[in-house]
């Protein structure tokens, strides 16, 4: 019985994806039309067979009557279903159980995301690094540092795929063979910021995990990257804005971070609080800490560890610090499991 049910389940998470999908590629039809169904509770597939009765049918030749335009758009989202496999994509709503827990937990959370990379990322214990997309060098030289940091521990980083402090987390991940994910701001198969195709392929290739809750090919805009934010914040247990000022989009991070009741730890060179008024804005606002480094390094790796020094603590730092990460070949898996999943002969719209 149980068996039957969760191939049942299956059957209608596949058949929602690709009436996702479907409509997606109607024109006029964005992400504030699905969001609002998916807040309304109806499925994306009875949205699509019968769009006059959920307040869609104006993107539809003859209010949703034609047969041949519905089958047309099944046939479209089952192709780009396909397109997405292809690529390691995945897209995942909020009622599957695959869906992050810590997202699913946010007031606020998602309805999908698409995935690209290892879904295990995102239900490790996490450090978000953020900042400004014009650092300092002390700036970047913080972000060096944190990362380094968080090298003996096991954890992964999470930041924006942004120039300045958010690449230089990635970057730096990688180079300490951190798993680290990168939240978009656009749809995941937009190209942005520009010239960042060598990073997303890098993380993707040592472990690492890039999502986004836009449609794939979702362009930028403020309101955007905002609501990226929360997604930050919602995957993260620490936050460590990097470099930052009291009126800037890392400041959005920040209060999300609060508002979810996450540690909130901004980091800065010895003796230059003064030069850092967001520091006492945050400490006041949203209880955040401050650590100084590198001479307090340790106390960073401490912190994520869960420990406050002890033995225990050390003998889990080397057993860490002594392990080899292993690529795992998430992309491929993931690719063979949705293509079979789309060459169902029963994915039918009827």
């Amino acid at each position: 019985m149980a068996k039957g049910r969760m191939m049942d389940d299956r059957e209608f998470w596949r058949n929602e994806r690709v009436a996702f999908l479907a409509l997606s590629a109607l024109k006029g039809l964005g992400f504030w039309t699905l969001h609002k169904l998916a807040e309304s509770g109806v499925g994306f597939k009875k949205a699509l067979k019968d769009p006059s009765g959920h307040g869609i049918s104006k993107h539809f030749v003859d209010d949703g009557k034609d047969d041949a335009q519905q089958e047309a758009l099944w046939a479209k989202g089952l192709e780009t279903a396909r397109e997405l496999a292809n690529m390691g994509i995945r897209l995942c709503f909020k009622g599957e159980p695959e869906f992050p827990n810590k997202l699913r937990l946010i007031p606020d959370s998602p309805h999908w995301l698409f995935i690209q990379g290892n879904l295990e990322n995102l239900e490790r214990r996490a450090v978000a690094i953020v900042g400004t997309r014009k650092p300092s060098e002390d700036g970047l030289f913080l972000t060096r540092c944190a990362v380094a940091s968080l090298a003996g521990a096991d954890c992964i980083t999470v930041s924006g795929l942004a120039t300045g402090i958010d690449q230089a987390c990635h970057l730096e991940s990688i180079r300490y063979r951190i798993p680290t994910v990168a939240v978009l701001g656009t749809g995941i198969l937009n190209n942005y910021p520009k010239g960042s195709e060598s990073i997303r392929e890098q993380i993707i290739a040592h472990n690492g995990t890039i999502l986004s809750e836009y449609l794939p090919n979702q362009s930028y805009s403020a309101e955007n990257f905002v609501r990226r934010n929360r997604i930050q914040a919602g995957l993260c247990d620490i936050l460590i804005p990097a470099e930052w000022q009291i009126k800037s989009g890392t400041a959005h991070t920040v209060k999300f971070a609060h508002k979810y009741n996450k540690k909130i730890l901004n980091i800065l060179l010895p003796t230059t609080d003064y030069e850092r008024p967001e520091l006492s804005f945050s400490a006041k606002e949203y209880g955040a800490e401050s650590i100084e480094l590198p001479i307090q390094s340790l106390d960073l790796l401490h912190t994520v560890v869960g420990f406050p020094g002890s033995s225990s603590a050390s003998d889990e730092l080397n057993e860490a610090s002594e392990s080899h990460i292993t690529d795992c070949d998430t992309r491929s898996e993931a690719s063979g499991e949705l293509d079979n999943e789309l060459t169902d002969p029963q994915l039918s719209l009827i």
